[in-house]
C-alpha cells in the first residue's frame, strides 16, 4: 500500500487526484497539504483529519510519496522537506525558472523525483509524435509554429506543455532557440529558423495544444485536446505508482509509459 501526500490539495488538481485515489485499492491518500488548510475539506469521502499544513521532516510517518501541484516556491519548499524526509516525488506544477530547475535536478541525486509538464497519457503521446516528425521534416522546407489554449484563470504562459513542445522543435528542427511569442506590426517574412508559439486564454478550456508543420502545398497538424482534469489526476497516480520503485534519479512520463 502507497501511503502517500498531495502538496496544492485544495487546488483543482489536488481535488482530482484526491477523488480518483479513492478508488485505487493499492495507495491511500494519507496528508492534504495547502496553505489554506483550514477548516476546508477536498470532498466527499476525504477524511478531514488528513488536511494538515505541512509533513514533519523528521517524522514523515506513513508516507511514502509526495504529489505535487502547487506554485514554484511551494513546490521547492516542499522538495527540501522531501529530500530531508528521504520521500519520492512527483512534480507536476509549472513554470519554474533557470534556477529553480537546477535546484529539482540537484535534489534527484538523493532521492527520486518524476517533473513532468503534463501528467495525461494523450500528451506524452504528442510529445513523442512530435518529435518523430520533427527529426523526419528537418531540413524539408517545413515550418514549426504551435498554439495552446487554457482557461481564464492560468497565471503562467506559454503553457508548461507548451515549453516542453518548444524544446522538443528547438531540438529536432534546429531552430537554435529562436521562439517567436506572438506576431504584430510590420514583421516582415517569416524567417526560416523561427518557431511561433501562441497562448490563448479564456472561458473553462482545460488545455488544448496543437503543433503545425507548415510545407509548401501541404501541412500537418498535431493537436491533443483535454476536456477535464481527471487525464491529468490519473496520470498523476500512475507516476506515483513508478516513482515509489525507483531509485534517485530525474524521471519523466515517458518512462512511466514506456513510448
Amino acid at each position: 500500500m502507497i501511503h502517500f501526500a498531495i502538496n496544492g490539495a485544495l487546488g483543482k488538481m489536488g481535488r482530482a487526484i484526491a477523488r480518483l485515489a479513492l478508488q485505487k485499492k493499492t495507495m491511500e491518500l494519507a496528508l492534504a497539504i495547502d496553505i489554506n488548510a483550514q477548516d476546508a475539506a477536498l470532498g466527499e469521502g476525504i477524511k478531514k483529519e488528513i488536511l494538515v499544513s505541512q509533513i514533519d521532516p523528521e517524522k514523515p510517518g506513513k508516507i511514502s510519496g509526495l504529489i505535487d501541484f502547487s506554485v514554484p516556491d511551494a513546490s521547492l519548499n516542499m522538495l527540501k522537506i522531501c529530500v530531508s524526509a528521504k520521500i519520492p516525488m512527483v512534480i507536476g506544477t509549472t513554470g519554474f525558472g533557470s534556477e529553480q530547475e537546477s535546484f529539482i535536478q540537484e535534489a534527484s541525486k538523493q532521492i527520486a523525483i518524476l517533473k513532468s509538464s503534463n501528467m495525461s497519457i494523450g500528451v506524452n503521446l504528442l510529445f513523442a509524435l512530435t518529435r518523430m516528425a520533427g527529426e523526419a521534416l528537418v531540413n524539408k522546407d517545413f515550418h514549426a509554429e504551435m498554439m495552446e489554449i487554457h482557461h481564464m484563470h492560468k497565471k503562467d504562459a506559454p503553457s508548461g506543455t507548451a515549453k516542453s513542445l518548444e524544446k522538443i522543435l528547438l531540438e529536432t528542427m534546429n531552430l537554435d532557440k529562436n521562439v517567436k511569442y506572438g506576431r504584430s506590426g510590420i514583421t516582415g517574412e517569416r524567417k526560416p529558423d523561427e518557431l511561433g508559439s501562441f497562448a490563448l486564454r479564456g472561458g473553462d478550456v482545460v488545455g488544448d495544444h496543437t503543433v503545425f508543420f507548415l510545407g509548401n502545398g501541404e501541412r500537418i497538424e498535431l493537436k491533443h485536446q483535454a476536456t477535464n482534469r481527471d487525464v491529468f489526476a490519473s496520470g498523476a497516480l500512475d507516476a506515483l505508482e513508478f516513482i515509489v520503485h525507483q531509485k534517485p534519479g530525474l524521471y519523466n512520463m515517458t518512462q512511466v509509459l514506456g513510448l
